[in-house]
């Protein structure tokens, strides 16, 4: 199992906030040695969580992996016929919701192995998370619709909240990439909802901690069928 404690190299998407977190530390060491004593302890904190980790990907190639480090705080089996994700094209779909914490790596990583076919932002407001019926109704969001070889849809789904006011997906349409791949970050926290098709096998359950990349969320049962 891969450790929570490794340091690796700091993500893309967290330098401009290690930057300026470095900034305020000087300035604060300036003002007062403790208080920027304080403010560099905060600066490893975020280097720790802003941090590309070593994860180990799997390689069967019907799997879905966490797209995001955090709990697994719900599942929906059948999503509602007027869900709007159905009325976009999308077949019924299974939603696994993940709420990734302060102190979890922020790396947000591709889910499965296909083309980026949708990627767009929905403005909105930034509620807390403690209600995630209204943080997935009235928050800002960003959707990222990935297409399998076989056809197949998943989509991931960016929820803003308090904390997590940029929501960052580095890939637009048409880009190839494999599961596990650097996908984003939500800066910081907040929470990530995935859709698979609701014929997929679901392997974690609620209150499971799972890690971006490399634990497996679901099969989907269309390349299983492929595949047999």
């Amino acid at each position: 199992m891969t450790s929570h404690s490794d340091f690796g190299e700091i993500a893309p998407e967290g330098w401009p906030v290690l930057a300026a977190a470095g900034i305020i530390t000087i300035l604060l060491a300036f003002i007062a040695l403790p208080l920027g004593g304080f403010a560099l302890g905060l600066m490893l904190w975020l280097r720790h969580i802003l941090r590309i980790p070593v994860r180990r990907v799997p390689v069967d190639g019907d799997v879905v992996v966490a797209p995001a480090d955090g709990m697994v705080t719900s599942i929906e089996r059948q999503q509602q016929t007027e869900d709007r994700h159905m009325q976009d094209g999308l077949p019924p779909m299974a939603r696994i919701t993940i709420r990734t914490g302060l102190t979890d790596a922020q790396l947000q990583r591709a889910p499965v192995t296909g083309r980026v076919r949708d990627n767009f932002l929905i403005p909105g407001l930034f509620l807390g998370a403690a209600d995630e019926v209204t943080a997935r109704r009235d928050n800002e969001r960003r959707e990222i619709t990935l297409e399998t070889d076989a056809g197949e849809a998943v989509m991931m789904v960016q929820i803003a909240t308090r904390t997590a006011r940029q929501l960052i997906c580095r890939h637009g349409p048409g880009r190839a990439l494999a599961a596990g791949a650097s996908l984003g970050m939500a800066r910081m926290g907040g929470l990530t909802d995935l859709f698979v098709p609701a014929n997929a096998e679901l392997t974690v359950t609620e209150g499971q901690s799972v890690l971006a990349g490399e634990t497996v969320l679901a099969r989907l049962a269309g390349q299983q069928n492929g595949n047999s």
